[in-house]
């Protein structure tokens, strides 16, 4: 299967990473990746979201968001209308304070590769009209080149943001608040995933018994503290090979791997392909 990956969006905008557009009548798509975090509001309208999985119906008020390189496309029999936001979290100056902790917000904009699931959610024609002003405001701001319309942008992206953590944690039932020694251990390897990191000493920094934390972890993250370090770590190189020229070994040292060919084997099992392969790949543009 042929699927394009979008990797210059933010080519003239490397510092802000964020982009808004409005789809009235969203195209038939073939399946694509980016290589940023999308998050798409279904406004009106009916349609497909494809999937190497299958697909999925689209109505009013759907609410998902593609991890970075997830391949997906639409289906249209009828009209679909649609907002995209996309962004690269770990790239905006986003005050996240209490909104990192939630574990709702690390599901849906902080999600590790996954090939097969994204989350997905509905939200009420009520709920709708709440988050619609905030969406167009964010295009409009999008738009402009006012004084400190960065400032703003990101504030309306915060809110928004914030509004839909909130409403997939009720609809997922998901805990509202991640543990605070879980919750501890993400913030220091969130920081710190490019040193040496010991395993044996997350669960004392966790203050939880190991049994405990290990289990707690998988929860809120749906993996492993190593997965999780792995996974930040390829996310790195996969910046870097598009954003530099440094060669795939000097990547390999910067994002953390004290050997390349660990490196390279573990780069090509959770992207699918090479590094050299994945700096060589086409772009589409958008």
């Amino acid at each position: 299967m042929n699927i394009k990956s979008s990797t210059y969006l933010f080519q003239n905008t490397a510092d802000f990473p964020l982009r808004v557009s409005i789809q009235e009548k969203q195209d038939p798509t073939k399946l694509h990746s980016h290589e940023c975090v999308e998050l798409v509001c279904v406004y009106d309208g009916e349609g497909m979201h494809l999937t190497e999985a299958g697909r999925t119906p689209l109505r009013q008020g759907d609410v998902f968001v593609i991890p970075r390189g997830f391949s997906h496309g639409y289906l249209v029999e009828k009209k679909l209308s649609l907002f995209n936001v996309l962004f690269m979290p770990e790239r905006l100056p986003m005050p996240q304070l209490d909104l990192c902790r939630m574990a709702g917000f690390q599901e849906l904009f902080m999600p590790l590769n996954a090939r097969n699931t994204y989350p997905f959610f509905h939200i009420s024609g009520e709920e709708l009209s709440e988050i619609m002003p905030l969406l167009k405001e964010l295009l409009a701001e999008s738009r402009n080149f006012a004084p400190a319309c960065r400032t703003c942008r990101l504030g309306l992206l915060m809110v928004l943001l914030c509004k839909l953590t909130r409403l997939y944690c009720v609809r997922k039932k998901v805990r509202e608040h991640i543990p605070d020694g879980v919750n501890r251990v993400l913030e220091y390897l969130n920081l710190h995933f490019r040193e040496t990191v010991h395993m044996d000493s997350l669960p004392k920094m966790s203050r939880m018994s190991r049994s405990n934390f290990l289990r707690t972890f998988k929860k809120v993250t749906g993996t492993t503290p190593l997965q999780y370090v792995l996974h930040l770590r390829i996310n790195y190189a996969c910046r870097e090979l598009q954003e530099t020229e440094d060669s795939v070994t000097k990547i390999a040292y910067q994002s953390g791997f004290e050997d390349s060919n660990y490196f390279s084997r573990t780069f090509r099992k959770l992207i699918g392909m090479t590094p050299r392969e994945y700096r060589g790949r086409g772009s589409l543009s958008i």
